[in-house]
């Protein structure tokens, strides 16, 4: 709170605008119904001939068997995943940015019979210790996430940049893009996947906006991806569908602010 308001001392011609924001989104939750984007999302499952209804319920068994799955960071790729491990095999699974570890854990469980490789930026990077709050805590963060991952023998880890991926000749069935969210990287990860997917695999992207936000950046809030994405679409190259990536009103009920879930198919 006493940060906030150091912030805005320093930078008091913004105030109106972020009142006025307050407001806004405020307007758009009030106007709100969840039940209707419940509805839309559904139907995107659907159309692709996944049941979001088993997908929650499988995903929530494995939540209520493992604590730390129920986290503020949930979203609907988790239950996009479930839906998925109803009727794919994956054999070989790629995830572009750690994190924590957890979502290597789910991607383990869920598709028991898999090898997930996970990379990340190395620890020691200025840029691993100034994202995510990690700059004052690194060596715990770093512990914690490898006791997460070690609790599955199918998940290997790699600390390397994603940009190296271009030299990679191994093959996947799925691919999870989480790293950098902005120019150049989020595009370098989607075509080095493009490259190392395999006939008929499949690729998911997070945190796709439609709207470019007030702020873009390299990590967390950039339109990269989707320009990205609507230009590969636009030449054929893919076939593009979007998932919702929350359904709660904080976090959907803003057209502007609201986040994407993409899944890739590429066209051969």
């Amino acid at each position: 709170m006493l940060n906030k308001i150091l912030n805005n001392l320093k930078k008091p011609h913004l105030v109106p605008m972020k009142i006025l924001q307050k407001i806004e989104h405020f307007c758009h939750k009030k106007k709100y119904n969840r039940e209707i984007y419940e509805e839309k999302q559904n139907n995107i499952f659907s159309k692709l001939e996944l049941d979001r209804k088993l997908g929650a319920e499988k995903y929530e068994k494995i939540k209520n068997e493992f604590s730390f799955f129920d986290r503020a960071m949930s979203s609907e790729h988790e239950i996009i995943f479930s839906s998925l491990s109803i009727n794919h095999g994956f054999e070989k699974i790629l995830e572009i940015g750690t994190y924590d570890g957890i979502n290597s854990l789910l991607l383990s469980k869920l598709f028991n019979k898999s090898t997930i490789t996970t990379i990340d930026i190395s620890h020691e990077s200025k840029d691993f210790k100034t994202t995510y709050n990690r700059e004052n805590n690194t060596d715990v963060f770093v512990k914690k996430r490898n006791e997460i991952l070690s609790k599955n023998k199918n998940i290997i880890f790699r600390e390397i940049n994603s940009v190296n991926l271009i030299n990679e000749n191994l093959k996947y069935d799925l691919i999870w893009i989480d790293g950098a969210h902005g120019y150049p990287v989020v595009s370098m990860d989607i075509m080095n996947s493009l490259n190392l997917i395999n006939q008929n695999g499949i690729i998911m992207c997070d945190d796709v906006f439609l709207n470019k936000p007030n702020k873009q950046d390299a990590f967390y809030n950039s339109i990269a991806s989707y320009e990205t994405l609507k230009e590969l679409e636009k030449e054929k190259i893919i076939e593009l569908s979007l998932f919702y990536k929350r359904l709660d009103s904080d976090n959907n009920c803003n057209p502007k602010k609201r986040q994407f879930i993409a899944l890739i198919k590429k066209i051969n």
